[in-house]
Order: structure tokens, then C-alpha cells, then sequence
């Protein structure tokens, strides 16, 4: 079978944006399609057909090919699922590949070289390229370009707006960066759609994270992960965009924590476990921690300085610090009241003296009694704390997950800042006890390495 060598630019581009590439003439006109718009970052969200004569020549005549399921499909085209690129390029140089009729893209496909193709090779290997694709529905090329002025010039008048438009579109996985070019997160989303069971990943996981049996080490994510869950009820497209950010983010890297680092992280938890005990802690009649132990964790934990102009620090009812931790940790299934007395699960007691693992526990409970759509909003909460997403922008990273996942607001408009803490808001109480965030300002919180260090490790 013939092997192909083809340059693929899009037609108006300055500076081009091109991609070269060997592709197997095995592989049919859909194929094509699909690796197009991995190659050129885009999320197949609009009709696209193939055709032989330039459609910028009027009255050029010439076949065409587009998929039958288009809704416009006509009896004058042909199908793609139906011809191989050796059927049709065995008989012409050039191809033009048209996308998005409303913003008109046109990719003109041009043959550099034919040889002899070889089973060992992947169906489709990038070889060279320049600059990302244009974001979905920017408006044609001078859209594009307009908007990509406006976004780099903070004076302009329309700044602002151009920005907050590019964050929702290109949303926080893909690189708005317009001389971006990923060529090896580009072959590895190739290799994942034409050649899965030789990508190094498991070809039967949805997510494309899970590494196959022989290649996956200690550490790294399983089937069962949070994140591994969310990612594989993403659309293709961004789901794509999303394992390319995580490679590129270092997410994935498995996740060491020594037992001072997971003591230090999980403190205020920690502290919660060993008062409790093997023994269980006797409650007061009206079902309260004693005085003394409450006393005892507000000064342990060093709490009392900011906590001393507001109350004792010896009643748990009026203590918030210490009511809403042991809310949390019932929540999270730490800890339980049996008969009056405040007692830990069993996993909590055989994790008694050993930070890791209550590290683990702590992990675990984050998720515990979360609806679907609040599991989705701790990952996506986690994971911009992990990549470093700015604090003021978490909330949008969160809403676009969310609605990528299919939840709406319940507005049924697009989620607002406001929206995003109430969907959170469990995960947050977690959070909030994670590396002695308490007594910081809610704008403070999430940015320090122990934080990000527990939130890659909670999205395993």
C-alpha cells in the first residue's frame, strides 16, 4: 500500500499555519478528516467535506466527498467512509479539505511524496508543523486575526472582552498561544485514534490516561482515579485538549509524599484522628466534644491567636473552627458518633501513627457523599489547583468542565461565579484544612505546594 507525504496549510494563513505529515493510503477520507482536526486543534463541532478542484476557482467542477451523515449530505457527493486517500490521491497532487462553512476554513492539502508503506510504521505520523489552528468560531481568517490584535494590545477598548471570549472558547486545557505547536502531544492524540493498542495506553479505558499493564509503574493513575472517571465522559475533542494539558502540566507524573510532608498537609485531620483515638471520645449530653479537647486542637493547631478575640476556644458548639472540621470528617467518614461517643472508622484506627495513609483516607473521604455533579466540580476544583490556574480564574475552569460534562445551571444559563461555590462547596470545606489554608482569605487559598501537592494527589 502506498505511504503519502503531505503538506496541509490553511489557504489565507499569515503566518502559515501548516502541518506535514505521512499517512498510510489505507486509511479512508474520514480518517483524513479526524486527523485533521486533531492536527490542527479543532473539535469537529461543524460540517467539513473534501474536493479535488480549488473552491476558490468559480465554477471549478470537480468530486466531492463529505460524510452521508452531514444533514446536507447530497446524491451529488461522495461518501468519505467510502474512498481511500490511495483512491484519491493516486490520480491528483492536491486536495483541499474545507471546515466550518461559516467561517470558511480551507485547508489545502498538497502530495510531497509517494513511497512504499511498512506495517511497522503508524497509520499517521506528524512530522513537521507551525502554529496552532484558529479557535472554533472566530469568524474566518480576519476574525481570527482581528481578535488575536485586540487580545495582545491591553489598551484596546475591546481587550477585556476579547480575553474573557478566548478563555470560554478555547477553555483552560487548550493554549490560546497562536504560535503554539505540540508536535509530540499531537502524534500521541494520532497514536491514541489510529493505533491505541501500541499507544502505551490501556486501548479499552475511555479516558486515554490509563496506561497499558506493561507500561504502567507505581503511582501511576487507574481506571478507577477521579480523574480517569471525568476525563472519559468528555467529548472526544476535549477530552484531547485535556490529556495533552495534563501530560504538559506534569499532572499525570506519579505523586511522592513523605510521612512529614503528608503529617504537615493533612494537620488539622491528623490532629482530629489521634484526639479521637482507639478508645473513642465520650461526648457531652448534648452530643458535643469535651471542653478540654477542643481547647486542646484550637492550641495545637495554633488557632487560638486569631480565634482569642472572638471566644474561649473550649466549646465546640460555638467554635467553628473545630465544629465544621468534625462536620467534615463525619462526612468524609473519619469519624462517627456510635452511643455517644465520637469514634474512628476502621480504616481511620489502622491509620493511627501513619501520616501517608491518613493522608490517603483524607483523599479518599474528599469524595464521599458527592453527588455526580459535585464529584465533576472537586475534580475540575482540584485540578486548576494542581495546574496552577489563577485563583480568579478557577471558577471559570470549574464552569467550563461542567458544562463540557453536560450539567447546566440551575438557571439553565451558563454557570456564574456565583454558581461555582455552591457546586464546590463540599470540596472546599476540605480544603480549607489542607496545609493551614483555615485562616487565610478565601481569595489566599490554593496556591501554596502543599495545597497543590494534596490536590494531584486527590485527582489519583
Amino acid at each position: 500500500m502506498t505511504r503519502f507525504r503531505l503538506r496541509a496549510s490553511l489557504v489565507g494563513s499569515d503566518p502559515e499555519i501548516r502541518r506535514e505529515f505521512d499517512a498510510d493510503g489505507s486509511l479512508h477520507l474520514a480518517d483524513l478528516h479526524d486527523a485533521l482536526q486533531v492536527m490542527f486543534g479543532w473539535r469537529d463541532s461543524h460540517l467539513h467535506q473534501f474536493t479535488d478542484a480549488d473552491p476558490y476557482t468559480h465554477g471549478a467542477a470537480g468530486r466531492r466527498w463529505e460524510s452521508p451523515f452531514a444533514p446536507d449530505a447530497g446524491d451529488d457527493t461522495l461518501s468519505e467512509y467510502e474512498f481511500r486517500m490511495q483512491d484519491v490521491l493516486g490520480t491528483t497532487d492536491t486536495l483541499w479539505y474545507e471546515y466550518d462553512f461559516g467561517d470558511g476554513w480551507a485547508v489545502r492539502i498538497d502530495v510531497l511524496d509517494r513511497f512504499d508503506g511498512d506495517p511497522l510504521f503508524a497509520p499517521v505520523v506528524l512530522q513537521d508543523g507551525a502554529r496552532r489552528g484558529p479557535f472554533e468560531d472566530s469568524g474566518g481568517l480576519h476574525g481570527y486575526a482581528e481578535k488575536l490584535t485586540i487580545a495582545a494590545d491591553p489598551q484596546h477598548p475591546e481587550h477585556d472582552e476579547i480575553v474573557a471570549w478566548i478563555r470560554a472558547t478555547v477553555g483552560p486545557w487548550a493554549t490560546p498561544t497562536p504560535d503554539a505547536f505540540d508536535l509530540i502531544g499531537l502524534q500521541s492524540e494520532l497514536n491514541l485514534r489510529f493505533k491505541p493498542e501500541e499507544s502505551g495506553y490501556d486501548p479499552d479505558e475511555m479516558s486515554g490516561i490509563v496506561k497499558a499493564d506493561a507500561h504502567r509503574r507505581a503511582g501511576d493513575v487507574g481506571a478507577a482515579s477521579p480523574l480517569t472517571v471525568f476525563a472519559g465522559q468528555l467529548p472526544p475533542p476535549i477530552r484531547s485538549e485535556l490529556r495533552r494539558h495534563l501530560h504538559a502540566a506534569g499532572i499525570l507524573d506519579p505523586v511522592e509524599i513523605s510521612p512529614d510532608d503528608a503529617a504537615r498537609i493533612i494537620r488539622p485531620f491528623g490532629w482530629l484522628m489521634e484526639a479521637v483515638g482507639t478508645d473513642g471520645l465520650k461526648l457531652t449530653a448534648a452530643g458535643w466534644m469535651p471542653g478540654a479537647t477542643v481547647l486542646e486542637g484550637m492550641t495545637r493547631l495554633g488557632w487560638m491567636q486569631e480565634w482569642s478575640t472572638i471566644g474561649k476556644g473550649n466549646r465546640e458548639d460555638v467554635t467553628p473552627p473545630i465544629s465544621v472540621l468534625r462536620e467534615t470528617a463525619e462526612r468524609m467518614g473519619l469519624v462517627r458518633v456510635v452511643k455517644g461517643r465520637l469514634v474512628l472508622s476502621a480504616a481511620a484506627k489502622k491509620a493511627l501513627g501513619d501520616p501517608v495513609l491518613q493522608l490517603r483516607l483524607v483523599v479518599g473521604g474528599l469524595y464521599r457523599r458527592l453527588s455526580e455533579a459535585e464529584t465533576d466540580a472537586a475534580v475540575l476544583q482540584l485540578l486548576a489547583i494542581a495546574d496552577g490556574t489563577p485563583r480568579a480564574q478557577r471558577w471559570e475552569a470549574v464552569a467550563y468542565g461542567m458544562e463540557m460534562c453536560g450539567w447546566a445551571s440551575s438557571t439553565g444559563y451558563a454557570f456564574t461565579e456565583q454558581d461555582i461555590p455552591h457546586a464546590t462547596f463540599q470540596a472546599d470545606q476540605v480544603l480549607m484544612y489542607i496545609g493551614d489554608e483555615y485562616w487565610k482569605r478565601r481569595s489566599e487559598r490554593g496556591v501554596s505546594a502543599d495545597v497543590r501537592m494534596f490536590a494531584r494527589e486527590a485527582l489519583r
